[in-house]
């Protein structure tokens, strides 16, 4: 037996109204079970008389006569001691045996349900907190039901909490009675909140409203309140999460005759709270089909600890972080911070617990997370919006988004990777028929990002191609801390990845020939070719040779148009040298047969008209620069929005419809559509950027030869860093502000 002192056992606040509600629905259900016995006898058949019925002992006077005595004295041995004894030898649980030496109840109680009665006993506490919610006119929110627990809601309602002469009724059902209190539930199918009942919910909690009995809203705690004014006036519960003292509770029901248990020998068994968290339903369900409550204490905890001993991706060995770039090194960076945490050498608010990786597809978002987990040696748990969207309506992707950071917490310390996240959009995105669903959606993921914000171990790194469809709030310090783009990998890196897929396939020298004229491709581009060039070689027995590579990765001479490069090189040198010439910093030129691209940064200024002004000279420089050394301009400067074109026109209408620095003075009159734009205001906004580009051949005009030599060895070299620029520029005399335009 165990020598602990259970004479005056500390108990929780709840406990004794848990009991009783427990007590009372013990007697429903044993009635239940008579009244079913009774009528399986009634319609059997008539040659089953004469036959031995089984005994069924009638309710005693005092049901509870036994139970009470035993509870004022839990350490008494209420049995001969040679039976104390052999029931001990036999692994039974003596405190729950009654004089005959069976300890199961005669009632077998369902344990899912008595569980959430005892939880939602103690999420009231006593019978008057569930009395002050049934005066007229009351609201109550009560939150973290369980799906599976709403069929059996009603049920546990009527006969084990509510007091007499009270009757719960779900809202559909029309059943008028004084003493009613109205449920207003979520309709669940397979586990999950029925499609297209969120927005069904709203309507049932205000037909609830329009009376005056009380209204009881009951919600998992993953769903939001479709009623959101509603939360100002009402009052709200939230059931407590299962812990060691509710499953001592509800094992004095499952497992015992007594009402006792052998409860030093279950506690010392059970698993810590901290990993009952962690408890699914069937784990618990599995656990207590042990016979006694000492061995399910033990089948729980092995149940648990097997669980963690094999989360996904859990420890993996540690690898670096291979990249060039400041988003390498970035990461390289949190996971150094990590592991430094994890050691116990820094406190978790003096390191970054987000990052947010942007830029085009294929630029290794998604690869440089996953990597971050394995050179951390955390755990990994990755998702994604699309895999929230896929589980159907607004409340099941809300609670799909819900479970992923509860994964995360459960797994902690993690990185917790949050894949394609401009997927949620921004709530002030132009009004649509999906706005209130948009805002829903953001509104959760902001909760859930706060909620983890608040937990130690979890880092979160998101990945997306368009950070300006992101809802400010989302962005905001404290949600992501640090944002870096990923461009396209530059020569250096190329090299370094064909250099880590390729071993020793290539000589080094071939190596640094191939990355320049893999120059504008996407590291999944890469990637891809290598494994297509791979699967050629092998299935044709010929060697992954150069010239094969090239094929696959689509560089071959004769691909190679060099007119077209030098075109290229000739509009991004155009750039470069207008913004040096004001000011700016270029970081890096890159030309390729399917474009260019220059990275550069802007200082910081007024935004004066003249500020506004020097950038549309920049973007237009490229187009100025072809039609100096070509006397012609190709479709290079335009196309999307993001084009040179693009930006150009959107800033010059921003300074007259909303900057109030142009032809409308201090009208505001917010974003234009270029293509809804009146005869009038499209010729002038063709003047301006005709000026503009005017301006900026003006400006090239006396560089004209060291234009045509820079983007020369710009074909040649395929990119140009920031060393390499200020080297072709350092002569390039650098302005204040514009000179007068010249006519040339």
């Amino acid at each position: 037996m165990s020598q602990l002192d259970l004479s005056n056992p500390a108990r929780p606040d709840w406990w004794q109204f848990a009991e009783d509600s427990a007590r009372r629905y013990h007697l429903y259900y044993r009635e239940l079970q008579q009244t079913r016995r009774e009528t399986l006898k009634e319609d059997a058949p008539d040659d089953s008389a004469g036959t031995e019925e089984p005994h069924v002992p009638p309710a005693p006077d005092h049901p509870h006569s036994l139970l009470q005595h035993l509870s004022e004295q839990p350490d008494a041995r209420h049995l001969p001691p040679e039976l104390w004894e052999a029931l001990e030898q036999e692994g039974a649980d003596p405190y729950a045996c009654d004089n005959t030496g069976r300890w199961l109840p005669a009632t077998d109680l369902p344990a899912d349900q008595l569980l959430l009665l005892l939880r939602i006993a103690a999420a009231f506490g006593s019978p008057a907190a569930v009395d002050a919610q049934l005066a007229r006119g009351a609201v109550l929110i009560l939150r973290n039901i369980p799906p599976n627990g709403f069929s059996s809601l009603e049920n546990l309602l009527n006969h084990a909490l509510l007091p007499p002469g009270w009757q719960a009724f779900d809202s559909r059902r029309q059943v008028q009675l004084p003493q009613r209190v109205t449920l207003a539930v979520p309709s669940v199918r397979d586990g999950a909140i029925e499609q297209g009942h969120f927005d069904d919910l709203q309507d049932l909690i205000i037909k609830g409203l329009a009376h005056s009995q009380p209204l009881w809203i009951c919600l998992p705690d993953e769903m939001a309140l479709p009623a959101p004014l509603v939360a100002e006036h009402c009052h709200q519960l939230t059931l407590p999460q299962a812990d060691a003292d509710f499953l001592i509770a509800l094992l004095r029901q499952t497992h015992s005759r007594t009402g006792r248990i052998d409860e030093a020998a279950a506690r010392a068994a059970l698993p810590s709270n901290g990993q009952l968290k962690e408890l699914s339903a069937a784990t618990l369900a599995f656990a207590l089909r042990a016979p006694t409550a000492k061995k399910m204490a033990q089948r729980l905890s092995q149940a648990l600890a097997a669980a963690a001993a094999s989360p996904p991706d859990a420890h993996a060995p540690r690898e670096e972080i291979t990249g060039i770039g400041r988003s390498y090194d970035t990461a390289r960076q949190l996971v150094a911070d990590l592991r430094l945490w994890a050691e116990g050498s820094v406190a978790w608010d003096q390191i970054p617990h987000s990052l947010l990786l942007h830029g085009v597809p294929g630029t290794g978002k998604s690869h440089l997370a996953r990597a971050m987990g394995r050179s951390a040696g955390v755990n990994y748990v990755q998702t994604s919006c699309a895999e929230w969207q896929s589980a159907g309506h607004l409340g099941n992707l809300l609670l799909a988004m819900r479970r992923s950071f509860d994964e995360a917490r459960k797994n902690a310390p993690c990185i917790l990777f949050l894949d394609e996240i401009d997927a949620i959009g921004s709530r002030d995105s132009a009004g649509d028929n999906s706005a209130s669903y948009r805002r829903q959606v953001v509104a959760g993921f902001l909760e859930q990002m706060d909620r983890v914000s608040l937990e130690e171990g979890i880092m979160v790194v998101g990945a997306c191609n368009h950070p300006e469809h992101l809802d400010p709030a989302v962005l905001r310090a404290g949600r992501f801390d640090i944002k870096i783009e990923m461009p396209l990998p530059s020569m250096a890196m190329l090299q370094h990845l064909l250099a880590e897929r390729l071993q020793d396939a290539v000589q080094e020298e071939d190596l640094q020939q191939l990355a320049r004229d893999c120059i504008g491709k996407t590291a999944a581009d890469v990637d891809a070719a290598v494994r297509s060039a791979r699967s050629e070689a092998r299935h044709s027995g010929c060697p992954l040779d150069l010239q094969l590579l090239r094929r696959h990765l689509g560089v071959t001479a004769q691909e190679e148009n060099q007119d077209l490069l030098y075109r290229i090189a000739v509009h991004e040198s155009g750039h470069a040298i207008a913004a040096w010439i004001f000011g700016e910093t270029v970081n890096q030129v890159r030309v390729a047969a399917a474009g260019g691209t220059i990275e550069r940064d802007v200082p910081p200024n007024a935004g004066l008209d003249t500020d506004f002004d020097r950038q549309l000279y920049v973007h237009l420089a490229g187009r100025a620069a072809e039609r100096l050394v070509f006397n012609t301009v190709s479709a290079g400067a335009g196309g999307g929005a993001t084009s040179d074109l693009g930006k150009a026109a959107r800033m010059a209408l921003a300074m007259d419809f909303e900057l109030g620095l142009g032809a409308f003075g201090n009208g505001w009159f917010g974003p234009q559509d270029p293509s809804r734009l009146t005869a009038s205001e499209r010729q002038r906004l063709q003047e301006r950027l005709d000026y503009a580009e005017d301006h900026a051949r003006a400006l090239l005009y006396p560089h004209q030869q060291l234009l045509k030599d820079m983007a020369a060895d710009l074909v040649q070299k395929r990119e140009f860093d920031a060393k390499a620029v200020r080297s072709w520029l350092r002569d390039v005399p650098r302005k204040n502000g514009p000179e007068q335009v010249l006519d040339q």
